[in-house]
């Protein structure tokens, strides 16, 4: 999660047509909001999901990420944390 964090106050500064979300699946919401908090992930928002996104979305194993344009299509999907794969997605530059 820090790391999509980082990612996400990078994209966010230069792009305001791009939205982060994170969903979580099983936890209370004051289980998410606790973790969150220490974690120091209280600027990229998240919201809890019984599982209807992840079944919406096809989602078989976790973190999953997608990325969704404008028009609500799926521009890119990934299994796991893959930096370089994301900023490709965004149109940043390889670090």
């Amino acid at each position: 999660m820090p790391h999509l964090s980082g990612l996400w106050s990078e994209v966010s500064a230069s792009r305001k047509d791009v939205a982060f979300l994170s969903v979580n699946i099983g936890d209370s919401p004051q289980v998410i909001a606790d973790w969150w908090k220490s974690g120091r992930f209280t600027h990229l928002p998240v919201l809890q999901d019984g599982d209807s996104v992840s079944r919406a979305f096809g989602v078989s194993a976790y973190p999953t990420n997608y990325v969704i344009g404008p028009d609500g299509k799926v521009l890119w999907r990934g299994i796991g944390y893959d930096e370089a794969a994301l900023r490709t997605a965004f149109g940043l530059p390889a670090r």
